[in-house]
């Protein structure tokens, strides 16, 4: 199948190899030209260190290659995926009758709309027809073929067995299903917690303090994810907790890694600058305490990552406040 992925950070990237690893024919679609040109001429996946980009997928600025393609994939950050549609839309391209699969993770902050809901404003006639793919997946380990599990969303079964069938591999395997609104809430909700993971690494904190963050985290994502129309059993599985698990305990984790410099006193736009990469958690936190507001749910770690991140609120303060709150049931 012909695919075009846009977005060529780590993730997009890595993607596109594993496609073509598959034997699929693949373009690379990346926003900068002279990041485009320096991708063709190194052959590297950004950030990854040493992993190869392979000679057959073709890389451009140009997203006209969408015309030539079956299916296209998004992964880029969400802050930008708005205007990457729009501008497809601009240029007279039809995306409504190819495969949307979507990799990118986030909950847009103006509208507080899911990836797949933005996508579906602008092209009304994909309405359901959109995948999402997520789950537990770093690009360090993906591109190193170590054994990945992931999941492939969608209210089309179809389209979902289709992206499976064009990821799944021997070292990345693809279950399917159908809640793809639980879905994408686990996969923007958990880097909220990945944050406040990282925070607790920069406090030299141990193994119980971030046991708490990782299953009191997911007791969060679970109220607010149901709230807003997902099921419960979703985030029990791969996108949920899986996802969580790996996000807020790897080394490769940005958002972990940020939170972890911010503890260590670097501010907010210090550490982004120093990670060079998106963390999608530190603009999700804004998103999930507005939902958490407007729907008058209680998710006291999402409230006290988002005031460390924009209140300029000292995190042993957060900590020591969600330590002595009022006593109360599990």
């Amino acid at each position: 199948m012909k695919i075009t992925v846009l977005g060529a950070g780590s993730w997009g990237t890595t993607l596109a190899c594993l496609l073509a690893d598959n034997g699929h024919d693949v373009s690379l679609w990346e926003f900068d030209k002279n990041v485009a040109d320096k991708l063709n001429s190194e052959r590297l996946i950004p950030f990854i260190g040493g992993a190869n980009i392979p000679g057959s997928i073709k890389i451009s600025s140009n997203l006209k290659m969408i015309n030539d393609s079956d299916s296209v994939l998004f992964v880029v950050p969400s802050h930008f995926l708005r205007s990457t549609v729009t501008a497809i839309k601009n240029l007279g391209i039809n995306i409504s009758d190819k495969l949307i699969m979507s990799a990118t993770k986030g909950i847009e902050t103006e509208t507080l709309l899911r990836v797949s809901e933005i996508i579906e404003e602008i092209f009304p006639e994909t309405k359901d027809k959109i995948v999402a793919l997520s789950g537990p997946s770093h690009a360090e380990e993906v591109s190193k073929k170590i054994p990945t599990v992931v999941i492939s969303a969608s209210m089309n079964e179809e389209n979902a067995k289709k992206c499976r069938d064009l990821f799944m591999n021997d070292y990345f395997r693809v279950y399917t299903q159908k809640d793809i609104v639980g879905v994408e809430l686990g996969a923007s909700l958990k880097n909220v917690f990945a944050v406040a993971g990282g925070i607790v690494d920069g406090l030299s904190f141990g193994d119980n303090t971030k046991a708490a963050i990782v299953s009191r985290g997911l007791k969060e994502l679970v109220r607010l994810g149901v709230a807003l129309g997902g099921k419960e059993q979703t985030f029990y599985g791969l996108s949920g907790v899986g996802d969580l698990m790996v996000t807020c305990f790897s080394k490769h984790s940005r958002n972990r890694n940020l939170g972890e410099m911010i503890a260590r006193g670097k501010t907010l736009h210090q550490a982004e600058r120093e990670l060079q990469m998106v963390a999608e958690g530190v603009k999700t936190s804004i998103s999930a305490y507005e939902l958490g507001k407007k729907l008058n749910i209680e998710l006291p770690i999402i409230n006290e990552v988002y005031e460390v991140l924009f209140k300029n609120k000292n995190p042993k303060q957060a900590v020591y406040d969600l330590m002595t709150r009022t006593p109360k049931s599990e």
